[in-house]
């Protein structure tokens, strides 16, 4: 994999003797794509990503990747395991990473969060089972 022009490091050494590694943009994409295929509910989907993901971060100090597959880091981890493995990664990619962890922010916070439609396209669209009033007494401590 050829150097970011934006990162800095690109491995985190862990105290277990292994390491993450930062991924490229195709492998964290093949890596969402392996946890579609994993998920078998939207309830699962987060564990699996996670799984997928450290399945291409998580290497030896030689470099070789510890799993092969997101479905063999669910079978090998338990699951408060890849969590914090998880944690760690995001965290190091955002220390790594800072601009482009803000700007991810920034556009999470730029949307809508039922619809995810941008924020200009959704302020003051009509719901038409929106009750104005009944919304403002409740807002304001009163009774529906």
């Amino acid at each position: 994999m050829g150097a970011s022009i934006l990162a800095g490091r690109d491995r985190m050494d862990l105290d277990n003797g292994m390491r993450l590694r930062l991924l490229s943009a195709l492998e964290v994409l093949q890596a969402r794509r392996e946890a579609e295929e994993l998920a078998q509910s939207d309830r699962e989907r987060a564990l699996c990503s996670n799984a997928c993901l450290l399945s291409r971060a998580l290497e030896t100090q030689e470099g070789e990747p510890v799993f092969s597959s997101g479905r063999e880091v669910l079978s090998g981890l338990r699951v408060e395991e890849i969590a914090a493995l998880a944690a760690t990664w995001s965290r190091f990619n955002r220390e790594e990473n800072p601009g482009l962890a803000m700007e991810a922010e920034q556009a999470e916070e730029a949307r809508c969060p039922v619809c995810g439609r941008p924020a200009g396209s959704w302020e003051g669209a009509l719901n038409p089972s929106f009750d104005r009033e009944r919304f403002e007494r409740l807002r304001k401590g009163g009774q529906p």
